[in-house]
């Protein structure tokens, strides 16, 4: 993708424009401008945007970035400009706003969106125009950043989606601008940037439907379907939640997941004695905990001899402090008992929506899933991952698994829903009720039309999200997995028969 960019973006050095632009400029920082508006002209290809417009803004955004406070200081009063708050806060943003100062006094640029575009390129701001969206990313993506595989990740999906991609990239700043103790102030301005962009988005995505007859309980024929996998594939496990196999589901290729390797599950922090034995007899190899180690420190698993414990967390630990449009939107649909057990016992919905359709903004969690897959290629006998309740950071991995394995979405979203039937009730329950008697499976029933345990919807907008995002080609498979070509084909044959 690297030489894709390069060929729509060169610039030409001999430019009298771009020989004065350097004038004000390191080497390194003239680099780094070159490496922006190459991205830059590269996205602007994609849409219905003045081309030449994008290439002189992307030249200016840094224009003062080798200045010093001073210096800066001095530019403001020669054209009578009061600098704002946010820069004698944050002094990165200040050579933002000074650079606009110097692209329309002194390079003429007079476009509106342009000198947005440069003067909010730091932070950004809510309804950003496409020119600023496309500086923006282009500045914070560009080739000489770290993190390349993520980065080139989301110039992928801004050439068709770059509001998904804005996202996510604000989510990485935000991510910084909290670890480096950034003044709370300029922080709030990119929530607010973050915030409003989602609100926008969540408009008009029909990926995430709100409806509540359409997430708060399965269709009928998706209660049977789970109904049935959970009296096929359920492991009794009477302390341990949502224990079962994944086995039997067909793919593309023709061929089926095996039985007796892959099990899903909830915590083994109450495992007893018997049952680990039992765990033993089914050739159980290595277990893979996905949960935060203050999880894992509250409520460890029980040791089972003979295996190997992995704890690889999937996400940071869960604040609920904060709930954004997504959040808020599902949560007002829900009684206030409910809204109050929902926040104490699950992990919040927009945690869960991120999870899925922002798997790789985080470069931890991404080298989590690659050494996950890595454990899952390598380790020999049969593998249980877990995370609390075995339903969302569990589903991401199995989701991941089945997809990279060729399984239809039909089959993935099946094996998420049937979390909606264990989880409901305690294991005791479950063994009665998934009996033969219709009464008892009726209950069951009408107990998921008031549980919000499980929402089919955030998985299948995930899998939507991470089938276009991911598997469209051979390269997003490898960033989303670690898995080259030749690993691939040894994890297919070793859990497909």
């Amino acid at each position: 993708m690297l030489e894709e960019i390069r060929k729509f973006g060169q610039i030409k050095l001999e430019d009298e424009w771009i020989s004065h632009i350097k004038t004000y400029m390191s080497d390194s920082r003239f680099e780094h401008t070159l490496g922006v508006t190459t991205v830059a002209v590269y996205l602007s290809e994609f849409y219905d945007v003045d081309k030449d417009l994008v290439r002189k803004t992307a030249l200016l955004h840094d224009i003062a970035k080798d200045m010093s406070p001073d210096e800066m200081a001095n530019i403001a009063g020669k054209y009578g400009h009061q600098i704002q708050d946010i820069s004698l806060q944050y002094e990165a943003n200040l050579h933002a706003e000074i650079g606009a100062l110097i692209a329309e006094h002194e390079f003429g640029l007079s476009d509106k969106d342009a000198l947005n575009a440069i003067r909010f390129h730091v932070c950004a701001r809510p309804d950003m125009s496409l020119l600023e969206k496309i500086i923006f990313l282009s500045d914070h993506a560009e080739p000489q950043r770290p993190n390349q595989p993520m980065l080139r990740t989301l110039i992928e999906i801004a050439k068709t989606d770059i509001n998904l991609s804005i996202l996510r990239m604000l989510r990485v700043v935000i991510e910084y601008q909290v670890s480096n103790s950034i003044p709370k102030y300029v922080c709030d301005i990119t929530s607010e940037a973050y915030d409003y962009l989602l609100e926008d988005y969540c408009k008009t995505d029909q990926i995430y439907d709100q409806s509540p007859e359409n997430n708060d309980i399965l269709s009928d024929e998706e209660f049977d379907e789970a109904f049935e996998l959970i009296r096929c594939n359920q492991i009794k496990l009477k302390s341990v939640e949502n224990a079962r196999w994944i086995k039997d589901l067909p793919t593309n290729s023709g061929r089926k997941i095996k039985d007796g390797l892959l099990i899903r599950s909830g915590n083994l922090h109450q495992l007893t004695d018997e049952e680990a034995d039992y765990l033993n007899t089914l050739g159980l190899s290595l277990v893979i905990d996905l949960r935060t180690p203050m999880e894992v420190a509250q409520a460890p698993d029980k040791s089972i001899a003979g295996v190997r414990y992995e704890n690889i967390p999937l996400v940071e630990n869960i604040d609920t402090s904060r709930m954004d449009y997504l959040t808020q939107r599902y949560m007002q649909s829900l009684s206030e008992t409910d809204r109050a057990w929902y926040v104490e016992q699950y992990a919040r919905i927009d945690e869960v929506i991120k999870m899925y359709r922002n798997i790789s903004m985080d470069a931890r969690s991404l080298d989590s899933i690659h050494r996950i897959f890595q454990l899952l290629r390598e380790s020999p006998g049969t593998i249980l991952f877990h995370c609390t309740s075995g339903k969302d950071r569990t589903g991401i991995i199995a989701a991941l698994l089945l997809l990279v394995l060729g399984c239809d979405k039909k089959y993935i979203i099946n094996d998420y829903n049937a979390s909606a039937v264990t989880l409901f009730t305690k294991t005791e329950s479950i063994k009665a009720d998934l009996g033969v008697r219709d009464n008892g499976k009726e209950n069951l029933k009408r107990g998921l039309q008031t549980s919000i345990s499980v929402v089919p919807e955030v998985l299948r907008s995930g899998l939507y999200y991470i089938e276009n995002n991911y598997f469209s080609n051979d390269s997003f498979i490898f960033e989303a997995t670690g898995c080259n070509d030749r690993e691939l084909e040894l994890l297919r044959n070793k859990f497909l028969v």
